[in-house]
């Protein structure tokens, strides 16, 4: 299991992406495009926003959209998915849409501060240093037309202490500048003293409190809501959405633990402690989840989280004790503060079952396209891509950690044993060949054959997802060799569905940054190269890292389902030819401009969505031949083949150029759709020779 290198989640927002492609300096003219492609696609097509332009490109993902689709495809419904959720005896929306509410509520706080520090020693002079914090709030109050809005967040979010020991005690709220970044991106920045972002009050007298006031015209174009408040109820799920470790906003899922549990937290001022009571759950809190809110499966907000509990009384480390203020709590300290108040929800009745999966199936299923991989360096695990049960023979995808060996000349395990899940005690190895891999994107493909155990094996080829459809808050689990015990399953939701993680390459010579969707199911060594998969037992990803920063929890990541078998299935076309991949060279550098979310009421999903332009083109390379131009925004790709279109998507993350790379094969028209100047235009290439593309090993 490979773990996250310094700085490890990184916005997604930040900086250029040259993924496989070449940038050998900038060409003149192209402005960057006002759109998203989203708006040039809604008004040049059948569509009637933005929202349902990014709907229709997406796959359902949860069950109950899923169900929806395949009715409407059949003709046996005809109606909207509301009213079919209604005719199966639903609530008009789903688990994941009502988070969706929550996340579009939930903002990411940075403060900076100056701090002025003294040496101790008479004449030594002072040192000013920059003090950062990271955190969270809730937006509760609303006014998009006029674009203001109140969030309350955690006094120690906003706060910082002005001494520390003999000296201390002090706290001031005169930072240099803060950040407020909404669900979807949108950044909102103050200066000291601009009214942008506002202190309104606080406190840290029997509570962690505090309000500001945020008045901005991108609060009217966003699809920021606000949230309301619902008392809590021992045993029902809570979900936990906040920046945590100031990776962006994400989500966990526990349960509440208990309604009122006095905790003692320390102050702001580093030196004194508050003591109040709240609500506890399971859900895993990390640092930057203060000011956040803990939510239910409604959405509804149940309170403001603001610590978590690392060691007992005994001083026994524990998880799963985070605790957050309760809204009703929060509602009398706010009156106290004379700010506006939380609302109560409108909806208050519980959540009804959801449709009965046949979960033991499903997991079932997966776990037999799972297997255990033991080289000679260590152990892991991979997936069956294409089985021929009759040959025996199978190709297995997994993370290229996995296979490579420092001990051998040529970096591959000399030893590649592969054992079934059905294989309990792991007695019978099935020997496996290396057919190639990309170091640089983790991802690697074995292939047995003649195997006499496969053929009398319950082993099943995987089945794949659109991983470019996973919501926020959907189920899945992780199957694979977690500690080296052998297959296991772990459960947990999609934390965040797209976040550039940096991790050490196969052989530590390298940093690489990775796609990963994050969960808060356990991860473990040994889990690398395993499957995450979803509620209905298909492949959203292939788990290949975990944050092992000290006091870090939930934050597992996988490689996207569909960039991982792009890549897996290059291996196997071009195995003839080199051991790795072969990518298209486009000879352009992209960059993404800015991103939103978009909340479409008829699926309940917010859409994240950026805004991908080139920043730079090579003169000589395929971009330049098909005329796009520097400072074009991607709207959608489609691969023409043999008159067939084999491969089209939306390009509405900056992510799935790589994608288009690794899809694309000699004698292939690639026909891109980009925006210049709000207008769409379609660019096209044919492949047609060797040199428009690179290896990738």
């Amino acid at each position: 299991m490979k773990k996250l290198a310094a700085g490890a989640a990184c916005w997604l927002l930040a900086g250029v992406t040259a993924l496989s492609m070449t940038a050998c300096g900038l060409l003149s003219g192209g402005t960057a495009d006002d759109n998203y492609p989203s708006d040039v696609a809604s008004e040049a097509g059948d569509y009637g926003s933005a929202e349902s332009w990014l709907a229709a490109q997406d796959t359902p993902s949860t069950y109950e959209r899923r169900l929806y689709a395949e009715a409407v495809g059949s003709g046996a419904f005809s109606g909207t998915y509301y009213e079919f959720l209604a005719s199966l005896g639903l609530s008009s929306e789903d688990d994941t849409a009502a988070l969706s509410r929550a996340l579009t509520s939930t903002v990411a706080i940075e403060v900076h501060y100056s701090e002025t520090t003294s040496s101790g020693v008479i004449g030594g002079g002072s040192t000013v240093a920059e003090v950062v914090a990271d955190g969270s709030g809730v937006i509760y109050s609303l006014d998009k037309e006029a674009g203001g809005a109140y969030s309350v967040t955690d006094w120690r979010v906003v706060a910082q202490a002005t001494g520390r020991g003999f000296f201390g005690g002090g706290t001031t709220t005169d930072w240099d500048s803060v950040t407020v970044t909404l669900y979807g991106g949108e950044r909102i920045e103050a200066e000291r003293g601009d009214a942008a972002v506002r202190y309104v009050s606080g406190s840290n007298e029997g509570t962690d409190l505090a309000v500001l006031r945020v008045t901005s015209d991108v609060l009217k174009e966003s699809s920021v809501s606000a949230g309301a408040f619902a008392q809590p109820v021992v045993g029902e799920e809570a979900y936990a959405v906040g920046n945590a470790e100031g990776a962006g906003i994400a989500v966990t899922r526990g349960v509440v633990s208990k309604l009122a549990e006095s905790v003692t937290v320390e102050a702001a001022d580093e030196v004194s402690s508050v003591t109040f009571d709240a609500i506890r759950s399971d859900a895993a809190i990390n640092h930057g989840n203060s000011g956040g809110g803990l939510f239910n499966e409604r959405g509804e907000l149940l309170g403001i989280v603001t610590a978590r509990r690392e060691q007992t009384s005994g001083g026994t480390n524990v998880d799963g004790f985070g605790y957050a203020i309760s809204a009703e709590d929060a509602n009398t300290v706010l009156s106290a503060l004379g700010c506006p108040q939380i609302a109560a929800a409108q909806q208050t009745e519980e959540a009804q079952q959801r449709v009965l999966l046949d979960r033991e199936s499903a997991v079932r299923s997966a776990s037999n396209a799972s297997v255990t991989i033991v080289s000679d360096e260590g152990e892991g695990s991979g997936v069956i891509y294409s089985l021929d049960k009759t040959a025996g023979e199978a190709y297995i995808v997994t993370n290229y950690h996995v296979i490579y060996s420092s001990r051998t000349q040529t970096g591959i395990s000399s030893v590649l044993n592969v054992y079934l899940f059905e294989d309990k005690r792991e007695t019978t190895p099935i020997a496996a060949q290396f057919v190639g891999g990309v170091m640089q994107e983790d991802i690697a493909v074995l292939r047995v054959e003649g195997s006499a155990a496969l053929q009398a094996s319950s082993a099943e080829e995987l089945v794949a997802a659109d991983s470019s459809s996973v919501t926020v808050g959907e189920d899945v689990y992780a199957i694979g060799n977690a500690g080296g015990y052998g297959l296991s399953v772990s459960s947990g939701i999609v934390s965040r569905t797209g976040e550039n993680i940096r991790v050490a390459s196969a052989d530590d010579k390298s940093t690489l940054t990775l796609c990963g969707i994050r969960t808060d199911a356990a991860i473990n060594h040994g889990n690398s190269g395993g499957g995450l998969f979803n509620e209905t037992g298909e492949l959203v990803g292939i788990v290949s890292a975990r944050s092992d920063a000290e006091g870090v929890v939930a934050f597992g990541y996988a490689v996207p389902a569909n960039h991982a078998l792009l890549i897996a299935q290059n291996i196997l076309d071009n195995a003839q030819s080199t051991d790795g991949a072969v990518s298209a060279a486009l000879g352009i550098s992209v960059q993404t401009a800015g991103s939103h979310a978009l909340f479409d009421p008829e699926t309940g999903k917010a859409y994240l969505e950026e805004k991908t332009i080139i920043r730079s083109i090579t003169s000589t390379g395929a971009a330049a031949k098909m005329g796009l131009d520097v400072g074009d925004t991607l709207v959608s790709a489609a691969i023409e083949r043999g008159g067939e279109v084999v491969y089209s998507a939306a390009l509405t993350r900056t992510f799935q150029i790589s994608d288009v790379v690794y899809a694309l094969r000699l004698g292939d028209t690639l026909r891109l759709s980009v925006s210049r100047g709000g207008a769409l235009r379609e660019c096209s290439y044919t492949f047609s020779s060797r040199s428009d593309f690179t290896e990738a090993n």
